[in-house]
């Protein structure tokens, strides 16, 4: 029977006889013997073929890195480095025959001198052991976010990713036709989700949204993972302890599942810091007064930039902070103003120390359907006001006071981790300067590979 590595490296004793499948991700050669490292999806074991083994060792002189094999053997670790099968038979699943350089795991994938071969070839090297590793983290955290909401009676609801309601401006927006119809991708789902929220009280997605973001940008991506959540008879009080706890819980969660893959990308993250009695709150006009103290350009306003959130969080000893109150110029026409200064929103975002930047915003919503044909029309919206009627008839059909948060997995995990580009917390990243179609200027085969030529050329490829 198959096993997996951590299977045979956690019940086998020395002399078990083992078989497992996997990829060899290192060659070494000696006259009278050949070590294969093979590894799974659960860990790594290194394969040794004697030259005895006439039958199998003329095979597996030929193995490359990046090849699977399936290898039948005898179990043995103690006295060793790293465990060890040595091989009885062996069969070659598929061999890699092109001769790509670097091989994903002689490299570390997060450093950036490595980022154009990495993303001009992604599927090839996503098997880099450090962009493998930050996927894993990623996963992890996304399933603790599930997890959090589901212990706290949310509902996972299934918004739609077509739609024709933009929260910002339509040039931020990515459009598509369908069916005759000019569309757009989803920027945000607080449009479906506060409706589903008047059924299920607490609600919840996961899924993917679409910004058309400026280039140049380190930390957007034009497709990404938004966490978006919307309670009824909530304030922003309760929207903040709720984003604290279900960040704190989930990275907790998460970071105890992930404790190879942190010290494969060798990063500590300071979890009590992040807990939610730790966390600091000012309001954005003390924020603005900091940021202008440390030399900012940044009229009021304005939202707060990279050098502004970092100038708070070193004023105030690195730590985590939300910003209450931003101005009301900054921010989405669904949001409530101030009651008592109306040029304020009732809007807060959680600001991580370091430069690793906002991590999840709240927002308490309008309830009432004037007020909110209002903030449209002071947003600029007047005239598309009938694209947004049947949102505002919500706020004549009951719904009551409410209010959401909103998170982007990749953007917490960017600052976290302290990676370098956005881009690495994606398998097949979406992001400014970036082409998603083929070039024609790119070469098929630039490694001169005979069958790739034969391929090419049989078959007129151009």
């Amino acid at each position: 029977m198959i096993q997996c590595v951590e299977e045979v490296v956690a019940t086998a004793v020395a002399g078990y006889n083992c078989d497992i499948t996997g990829r060899v991700t290192a060659v070494r050669k000696h006259s009278n013997v050949l070590f294969l490292d093979v590894e799974d999806h659960t860990g790594k074991v290194q394969i040794v073929v004697e030259k005895t083994r006439n039958d199998i060792f003329a095979q597996a002189s030929h193995i490359t890195p990046g090849s699977y094999i399936t290898v039948s053997g005898t179990y043995g670790s103690e006295g060793l480095l790293q465990p060890e099968i040595l091989a009885a038979s062996l069969t070659v699943e598929s061999l890699a025959t092109l001769a790509m350089s670097p091989l994903p795991w002689e490299i570390n994938g997060l450093h950036h001198r490595h980022g154009k071969q990495i993303f001009d070839f992604p599927g090839y090297y996503l098997a880099n052991p450090q962009r493998a590793s930050v996927l894993r983290i990623k996963t992890n955290f996304v399933l603790a976010l599930h997890r959090y909401f589901q212990d706290n009676k949310f509902t996972l609801v299934e918004p739609p990713i077509l739609t024709d309601k933009v929260l910002y401006t339509p040039e931020s927006a990515v459009r598509a036709q369908l069916h005759g119809e000019e569309v757009f991708l989803s920027q945000c789902a607080t449009f479906e989700l506060e409706p589903l929220a008047m059924v299920f009280k607490k609600v919840y997605t996961i899924s993917p949204a679409f910004r058309n973001e400026p280039a140049g940008s380190k930390r957007h991506l034009a497709e990404y993972t938004h966490v978006k959540a919307e309670v009824l008879f909530a304030d922003l009080d309760s929207l903040i302890h709720l984003a604290s706890e279900a960040l704190y819980q989930a990275l907790e969660n998460c970071l105890s599942k992930s404790e190879l893959e942190l010290s494969m990308i060798k990063t500590d993250i300071n979890l009590d810091k992040m807990h939610p009695k730790n966390h600091v709150r000012i309001t954005y006009d003390e924020a603005f007064k900091i940021a202008q103290a440390a030399g900012s350009s940044t009229e009021y306003s304005h939202g707060l930039t990279d050098f502004d959130k970092q100038s708070v969080t070193r004023h105030l000893d690195e730590v985590y902070v939300w910003v209450m109150f931003p101005p009301f110029d900054s921010e989405g026409f669904p949001y409530r103003r101030k009651s008592d200064a109306p040029h304020l929103s009732m809007v807060a975002d959680l600001i991580a120390p370091n430069g690793a930047g906002e991590l999840v915003g709240v927002a308490e919503k309008i309830a009432n359907a004037e007020e909110l044909i209002e903030n449209l029309i002071l947003k600029g919206k007047g005239r598309e006001i009938r694209q947004y009627w049947d949102y505002i008839l919500l706020r004549k059909q009951g719904m009551p006071p409410h209010g959401g948060l909103g998170a982007a997995p990749e953007r917490i995990l960017y600052g976290l981790l302290g990676l370098n580009h956005i881009r690495l917390t994606k398998p097949w990243p979406r992001y400014p300067d970036r082409h998603i179609n083929s070039q024609p200027e790119k070469e098929l085969n630039p490694w001169r590979d005979e069958d790739l030529d034969r391929l090419i050329k049989k078959y007129n490829i151009t």
